[in-house]
């Protein structure tokens, strides 16, 4: 073979080692402009901070903290973090997270392990009286229930003491 023809053999596998790559690689993913939301161009947003608990829930937690000091207590917890649907349908259980996902309770009584719910705890106050909350409240109460979570409900403006407060407790939690 001569010269001539094996430069040429080389220099088209070589060409070939350079364009074939290229040819095969995929062109960059373009993605789509995002529409802009009103207050992203905001350096900071119109937010400031507030209380977690009313007067009132913080007397009533005080309470609840004296009453069963082993547990441990937590406070605002949406249904969402404490239940959740038993459906191995996603369809299912995104109709179910629905139903329940802006709701929460007051307290929740959780045991030394810190994942075990053995409680919900809400201090009813007057808003509590309109027909619309305590639909509300039903659901909540159902929920609950469904999952095999008590719910016990006291009355803000007829606060047990701490030492009732904790025979009422453990009579649920001992017994549900």
């Amino acid at each position: 073979m001569s010269f001539g023809v094996i430069f040429l053999i080389l220099a088209v596998g070589f060409l070939g080692l350079i364009t074939v790559p290229k040819l095969l690689k995929k062109p960059p993913v373009v993605e789509p402009d995002l529409k802009p939301v009103r207050g992203d161009e905001l350096a900071i947003w119109p937010f400031a901070p507030m209380p977690i608990m009313t007067d009132t829930e913080v007397i009533f937690f005080n309470k609840l903290k004296n009453a069963l000091p082993e547990y441990h207590i937590f406070v605002q917890v949406q249904l969402s973090r404490i239940i959740e649907a038993n459906s191995d349908e996603t369809s299912e259980r995104s109709f179910w997270f629905n139903r329940i996902c802006r709701q929460s309770v007051d307290y929740v009584i959780v045991d030394v392990d810190a994942q075990t719910t053995l409680v919900a705890i809400e201090l009813d106050d007057w808003t509590h009286s309109s027909k619309a909350r305590q639909k509300a409240d039903d659901k909540k109460d159902k929920a609950l229930a469904s999952a095999g979570i008590a719910m016990v409900r006291f009355h803000a403006e007829r606060m047990p003491s701490a030492d009732m407060l904790r025979y009422e407790l453990m009579q649920v939690i001992e017994s549900y």
